[in-house]
């Protein structure tokens, strides 16, 4: 046991600036108080445990627990989200991408620091107190550091960005990560808007009253949908579901292993008002995101709906800064943004005008949404002001029971793009997608599903593209509580990703806005084996215990098995009419088991098979709204299947693979100098426990490079699974992987961070729960009980906080 005395006297004249601005803050926040002794318990492998007396001394541990397993990413979001990278880092990620130029402008434009400290006054006591007891502690942790007590990541190791915070920085991290699916995406398209039709973009060098524009090139702004390579699987099971008639909660969040969007294992106390425990994303300031606490579990999944709508404006005749709204001609606002960029051993001030509107902020791309002498467009997002999110999960942290959990959602609007699912002590469970979907008109609507290029727009890219020359189409508020999806049931609640549709297969939900995702269309092969599952794999009286819904969660079956007899009808059939290596093809396809286990044979070369099939046209029973789950169904029998077949075992032997190699030897998680064999199925094959070798998700600058994968002979492009020489290296997927259920007692908790809790390459804790993932396949208690929590204790630091 280790007990640190508080620091008083400051160490350098950033933490006495900090310090004045944490103790100015403190004096208008009630909750605060004098001093506090906080606890950081750590259990088996590393898990947190903060024990405090207030949410500010909550907060304050956990960001110094926090810190000490994920200081570098923490440090990293904070210089990001004030638009600061170039400063320390230089311009460029890579040679010449200037990245961290785009990065800085981007987030400038989007003002996340600045909006956050505009409305931080306007703030909850409770968030303002978890917001500054997080940035104190995790001030104390550099503190600490200094004095070699401490230390930090290799990442960031003497590094002169990693310095003091303040509360707004936290508030604005969690502001940050809500916009990711929005207007996050499209940071380059922000930065390259401009009615000038050359390089006028381009920001310049502000020197001795010279302009000199800086030398960068555009960057083409992907506004495709998304492949599902993450998401996430979630049930919650009702008293008839159940063996004991209780509830039960399924988590199981795809997310990145590495980045700001990464989960840290905790659970969070403070006397006679919390004890909930579970895992949240780094950089949240106490509350856990997905767990339990006495009375109730949920989880979350990423929501189809959609946050964000383009506006486009008509532009008056020889005036592009000049847009018709209503029948008046209002003026597109500009000002000027500095940011400086370290070249050499100092800094230069570049500077950029951007442009804006009452109603979003202008965006351009070339092909997509260009600013010619027509129209202009700008985007508006529901998330960008949302800044809910602290005290929403903190209610649900403190809610008793579903009455208690469902005014959440009533009361506030902080799941930015989450489906909710839930389960309680009585067996009760309850579904909701209350994400900030944007209030549309029923005009707006009738225009997005009628006119030939917005409907075109939306079902191709999932974008939404509106004119904004009347007020009617432009709107001002988000659904609310009692119009989103939402259901209420005693059997099942579930979602893997697709729409609110099929929450419960026997009481599909009446269709909503359209910004809400897809209605009665065919769903992923995972929803239709998260369904299939909730069907067969609980017990012969069709109920589930724990540990059945534990097998559920680590089970690396497909729903393309189903298909494995069909192909092989077309290997007997067709071989001999399609030429290249398909024989041996066909040989390994009998080799398969199902499954993607350590030991399954050939389900790599089925994976690269599957993302080359049509889900819709090669199957010969077509989809039936009224048979969702069995449709489509049938894979076709011809030698068009065979040589696509034959296309993925090139690619295989390409990669310098056997055809039947197992797919441990395949798949596997790098973690620093050590490969781990990875199980675990993709989201095209229908796994349910899947994984991806993408990180497009981790933000960090100092997120680890992909090799691309083999080239794909039909595409001429690298294969989408990130099949290459070295095998699929994992970056997403499975992430907290927590099942909860209750009995007389109270809670009984199983879960697993399948990437572990610290990424300090020295930590024992870097790597330990991974290996309990691929060498056990199973979860670990969790010790929510103090008396549980006394035999798995492993260390314990006490905090002391004084103040004047």
């Amino acid at each position: 046991m280790a007990t640190h005395k508080v620091m008083v006297k400051v160490l350098s004249i950033l933490f006495l600036f900090f310090g004045l601005q944490l103790a100015v803050a403190s004096e208008n926040t009630s909750s605060k108080v004098l001093s506090e002794k906080v606890n950081v318990l750590r259990s088996q492998y590393g898990m947190a445990h903060i024990e405090a007396t207030s949410l500010y001394g909550l907060a304050y541990g956990n960001a110094y627990a926090q810190a000490q397993d994920h200081i570098c990413i923490l440090a990293d979001g904070y210089l990001r989200n004030r638009g600061q990278r170039a400063e320390y880092l230089g311009p460029d990620r890579l040679l010449n991408d200037n990245a961290h130029v785009i990065s800085d402008f981007g987030y400038r434009i989007l003002d996340v620091y600045g909006r956050t400290q505009r409305h931080y006054s306007e703030l909850s006591d409770d968030t303002q107190a978890l917001a500054e007891g997080f940035a104190a502690g995790y001030n104390r942790f550099l503190a600490e550091v200094n004095l070699g007590h401490e230390k930090l990541g290799k990442e960031c190791l003497g590094a002169s960005w990693v310095m003091p915070i303040d509360a707004v920085d936290v508030v604005a991290g969690i502001l940050s990560l809500g916009i990711q699916s929005s207007s996050g995406r499209f940071v380059p398209a922000f930065v390259q808007a401009h009615p000038g039709e050359q390089d006028e973009w381009r920001p310049y060098l502000v020197k001795n009253m010279v302009r000199n524009s800086w030398e960068m090139n555009l960057v083409q702004t992907d506004f495709s949908i998304p492949e599902h390579q993450q998401g996430s699987n979630g049930w919650a099971l009702g008293k008839e579901k159940t063996k004991n008639s209780r509830g039960i909660v399924m988590a199981n969040p795809h997310f990145p292993f590495n980045g700001n969007f990464r989960f840290w294992a905790n659970q969070a106390t403070v006397t006679d008002r919390i004890n909930a425990m579970g895992a949240s994303i780094i950089g949240f300031p106490g509350p856990i995101n997905i767990g339990f606490n006495d009375s109730l579990a949920w989880t979350h999944t990423f929501s189809a709906a959609k946050h964000a709508v383009f506006y486009r404006l008509s532009l008056k005749p020889n005036d592009k800064l000049s847009y018709e709204l209503d029948g008046q001609w209002q003026t597109i606002e500009s000002r000027d943004i500095d940011i400086q960029v370290k070249i050499g051993n100092g800094t230069q001030t570049l500077r950029k005008t951007v442009f804006y509107t009452d109603i979003g902020i202008v965006i351009e791309d070339s092909k997509r949404f260009p600013w010619d002498d027509q129209f202009v467009y700008v985007l508006k997002d529901a998330n960008l002001d949302s800044f809910d999110s602290i005290d929403h999960w903190l209610a649900m942290n403190e809610a008793d029971d579903l009455a208690e959990f469902k005014q959440t959602f009533q009361d506030l609007d902080g799941m930015m793009f989450n489906n909710t699912l839930m389960a309680d002590k009585d067996g009760n469970t309850f579904y909701i997608d209350d994400s900030n979907v944007p209030l549309l008109s029923s005009k707006a609507i009738t225009f997005l599903k009628t006119d030939p290029i917005s409907a075109n727009t939306f079902a191709r890219s999932g974008l939404i593209v509106l004119p904004a020359k009347e007020r009617s189409f432009i709107f001002n508020a988000e659904v609310e509580f009692e119009h989103a999806p939402q259901l209420e049931r005693n059997d099942y609640v579930q979602n893997s990703n697709d729409s609110y549709w099929l929450t419960n297969a026997l009481e599909p939900l009446v269709e909503h806005s359209p910004l809400y995702g897809k209605f009665a269309v065919m769903q992923s092969m995972r929803t239709r084996l998260s369904l299939d599952m909730l069907s067969n794999r609980a017990g012969q009286d069709g109920k589930f215990t724990i540990a059945e819904v534990e097998h559920a969660l680590l089970d690396n079956s497909t729903f393309f098995s189903r298909f494995k007899s069909d192909l092989q009808t077309a290997c007997i059939l067709f071989a001999c009419q399609v030429a290249g290596n398909v024989d041996a093809a066909c040989r390994a396809v009998t080799l398969w088991d199902g499954m993607f286990n350590l030991d399954s044979k050939a389900a790599h070369l089925i994976n690269e098979l599957v993302y080359m099939i049509d889900l819709e046209a090669d199957f010969n029973v077509k989809f039936d709204s009224k048979d969702p789950i069995n449709t489509p169904r049938d894979l076709v029998k011809n030698s068009d299947i065979l040589k696509r077949l034959a296309v993925a075992a090139e690619l295989v032997t390409s990669a310098g693979f056997a055809l039947d190699a197992k797919w441990g030897d395949v798949q596997y998680l790098q973690k620093d100098t050590r490969r781990i064999r990875w199980p675990g199925a993709t989201h095209h094959v229908g796994g349910f426990n899947i994984y991806a070798a993408s990180n497009h998700m981790d933000m960090t600058s100092f997120s680890p490079s992909v090799r691309a994968g083999v080239n794909n002979p039909l595409t001429k492009a690298p294969t989408w699974s990130g099949l290459n020489q070295d095998g699929i290296p994992v970056h997403f997927g499975s992430s907290w992987m927590m099942v909860v259920g209750f009995e007389s007692t109270g809670p009984k908790a199983r879960g697993l961070l399948s990437f572990s809790q610290s990424t300090l390459a020295g930590s024992k804790h870097f790597t330990d729960q991974s290996l309990q993932y691929s060498q056990m396949q199973q979860l670990i208690d969790l010790p929510y009980r103090r008396e549980d929590l006394a035999k798995q204790l492993k260390s314990k630091i006490t905090l002391k906080i004084e103040k004047d």
